[in-house]
């Protein structure tokens, strides 16, 4: 069974009847984004805490192909539904999919694929299409995304001026969190209150902050570097400063996610290029020597780590996000 993601509203319903979700796009980070809303709906919002989502990461999937398999019964110590993450999952590994799709029962984890293509003859591709029980979400690239900030700008009454401005918006969410983009998008909405004129380039430099990230982003080279000294004082500096733990994490999680693609695709790939404009020009050097000081097993592991402290940092006040933020980090160093 097919969708289009841009025909997609919600994911809250009919996806959990399907032994195996693939979603297909170059675009990383979305690809990211909307597997974690799926397997929320899917599991809700407890399944992380609880250890009900399973993931592995692109070179773990064929070595573990036995692992995944037994987890498609195994129960959890928690009720609720199960999830198995498969996250950059190659096509010449595209057995373990059929394999899933052959054992599964209606009570099974359900499994979640993360692919960025497939061959134009691809015979995956045909057998997900034709399947009533596995489904493939296919992407359209950035144009998704252009569509999206397109209307939601409209919406809020900012109209723009041609393409080139659009795809800047485009590399700035790339790049960006969901919060941080809420909060540029307030600040265009306050820019362009009484000025019906369409935005500019140009504008949305003068008003977006797009260096501000670098003392976050010296905190997650802090981190790859293992600096546990450093990394603690920038720590106590952010805290001083009232910075919010949230946005921290996600900066770190921005550049950790950068160093996983990095190991996959090598540092000029498209792929890098493109997700990480911004980070790419200030940092791709020191990226690329983190890379290979961090296996991919410990890369997932982190991103697995920095996942959990997000959704436990949405659930507390600032005085306990500091604590959680702190030992999450303590905890990856030492991986």
């Amino acid at each position: 069974m097919i969708y289009y993601r841009q025909k997609i509203d919600n994911f809250n319903e009919g996806f959990e009847n399907h032994s195996v979700i693939v979603l297909l796009g170059e675009n990383y980070n979305l690809l990211q984004k909307d597997s974690k809303k799926i397997s929320e709906a899917i599991a809700g919002s407890n399944a992380y805490d609880e250890m009900r989502i399973t993931k592995y990461f692109n070179q773990e999937i064929n070595v573990n192909r036995d692992e995944i398999l037994s987890r498609l019964r195994t129960k959890s110590f928690f009720p609720g539904r199960q999830v198995i993450m498969l996250n950059g999952l190659s096509e010449k590994d595209h057995k373990i999919i059929t394999a899933i799709d052959s054992e599964w029962q209606s009570q099974d984890a359900i499994t979640i694929v993360t692919m960025d293509k497939l061959s134009k003859n691809s015979e995956l591709k045909k057998l997900l299409v034709s399947s009533t029980q596995m489904a493939l979400i296919t992407y359209t690239g950035n144009r998704l995304d252009s569509d999206f900030l397109k209307n939601k700008l409209a919406e809020d009454g900012i109209n723009l001026d041609g393409d080139e401005v659009l795809d800047t918006l485009v590399e700035f969410t790339n790049f960006s969190s969901e919060d941080i983009l809420e909060n540029e998008i307030e600040k265009l909405k306050v820019f362009k209150l009484y000025d019906e004129s369409p935005l500019t380039t140009a504008e949305f430099f003068d008003v977006v902050s797009i260096n501000y990230a670098i003392n976050e982003l010296s905190l997650a080279v802090r981190l790859a570097d293992r600096n546990i000294i450093e990394l603690e004082k920038s720590l106590s500096i952010f805290f001083s400063q009232s910075k919010n733990p949230v946005t921290i994490l996600q900066f770190v999680t921005a550049y950790f996610q950068k160093l996983y693609l990095i190991k996959l695709y090598g540092p000029n790939s498209y792929n890098v290029r493109r997700e990480y404009p911004f980070l790419i020009a200030n940092d791709l050097e020191k990226a690329k020597i983190h890379e290979k000081r961090w296996s991919a097993k410990q890369l997932s592991i982190a991103l697995n780590s920095l996942t959990i402290a997000d959704l436990r940092l949405r659930k507390y006040s600032s005085s306990f996000q500091r604590s959680i933020l702190t030992q999450c980090l303590r905890k990856i160093v030492d991986i």
